[in-house]
């Protein structure tokens, strides 16, 4: 719970003050910080691949152990897997007793312990009153990963959170709580010629490939794409969509699946999505709500043209790169965007 100003400033100045005094410590010992990520879940999907991509940045800097709060599902497990088989035995998944991560907090010793969500929305009130305890040895570190969220919703203070980008520093600029920004990065993956890139895949190389990354969801819209793709049965071009369709939103995707233009390809979830966006022509990334979203930063890393829309979020951050493109349409009125996308494979 929130402590006094007073005694929160006085705790500040201790921990940084211990906090140089350890880092000085490790310095002289050669020993290297140890830092638990701690995830509400490991399903596939930006989160997880966030946190893999800290974990692997950080992997020979650092003794890096991972707790997996809930095992949401079986099925949607590439990150996991990911997560997983880079740290070994350094991983875990809590079952059904919660309170088993106390006794692993306890057996790790971490330097630092970073939430990958707000700890309000997935720990138990009771173990964060221990985790969060005004004489904790560690540093606290959370990190939010959606938009819809406010400051009023923080109950319990992390000595910094660490944002996805701009945005949610300055939404949460009230709060008086240390914050930093760790934006997923964009790469220079160097693309393979055409022809074997379409070849690894078995796709036609006579075709423009146009890919959609993501779960499909009404948030994510896939069905303004299949529109899109209806619209051009008649061009040189194949749609792709990968992502898992999950059960809890089976009312979405289910009839966009008994209507499929021809020109659509289903995949499903995928471990090899580098492969797709080194092959194709363009994304197009319908999604109508989004924070720092990691499939755009994946399709600039590979110097792949999308299209998309403009979102608050974005901050006109992408604005000036030649790759991007908005999308125009609302309602029915997609024409507009179709033209654009014949434009960009070079059919108009």
């Amino acid at each position: 719970m929130f402590a006094s100003t007073e005694l929160r400033k006085a705790r500040y100045g201790l921990l940084r003050t211990v906090g140089e005094l350890e880092g000085r410590i490790r310095e002289l010992s050669g020993g290297k910080p140890r830092i638990l990520f701690i995830a509400p879940h490991l399903s596939t999907g930006g989160m997880p691949q966030y946190l893999y991509k800290k974990i692997e940045c950080l992997y020979d800097d650092a003794e890096i152990y991972c707790i997996q709060y809930s095992n949401t599902t079986d099925h949607y497990v590439v990150q996991r897997d990911r997560i997983s088989k880079k740290l070994g035995d350094n991983f875990y998944c809590l079952g059904e007793d919660k309170k088993e991560i106390l006794s692993l907090i306890n057996e790790i010793c971490p330097d630092v312990i970073h939430f990958d969500d707000f700890v309000e929305f997935f720990v138990e009130e009771s173990i964060c009153d221990e985790i969060f305890s005004l004489d904790r040895p560690y540093f606290i570190y959370e990190t939010c990963h959606s938009s819809n969220v406010s400051p009023e919703d923080k109950r319990w203070v992390p000595d910094k959170i660490v944002m996805v980008n701009q945005w949610m520093v300055n939404k949460f600029s009230s709060l008086g709580t240390p914050l930093d920004i760790l934006e997923y990065p964009i790469e220079d993956n160097e693309r393979p010629p055409r022809d074997e890139a379409l070849e690894k895949l078995g796709l036609d190389p006579s075709l423009k490939h146009i890919i959609n990354v993501g779960l499909f969801t009404p948030g994510k819209n896939q069905g303004l794409l299949i529109e899109f793709a209806r619209m051009m049965t008649d061009y040189p071009v194949q749609f792709h969509f990968i992502g898992n369709q999950a059960p809890n939103f089976q009312s979405y995707w289910e009839p966009l699946m008994t209507d499929l233009p021809s020109n659509c390809k289903i995949w499903g979830e995928r471990n090899d999505t580098d492969d797709f966006y080194a092959a194709s022509d363009l994304f197009v990334f319908t999604s109508n709500w989004e924070l720092n979203p990691i499939v755009i930063k994946e399709t600039l890393s590979w110097k792949l043209p999308i299209m998309m829309r403009r979102l608050e979020p974005y901050m006109d951050f992408y604005d000036d790169n030649p790759l991007v493109s908005y999308l125009v349409s609302r309602g029915g009125n997609i024409g507009a965007d179709v033209d654009k996308i014949k434009e960009i494979l070079g059919f108009a």
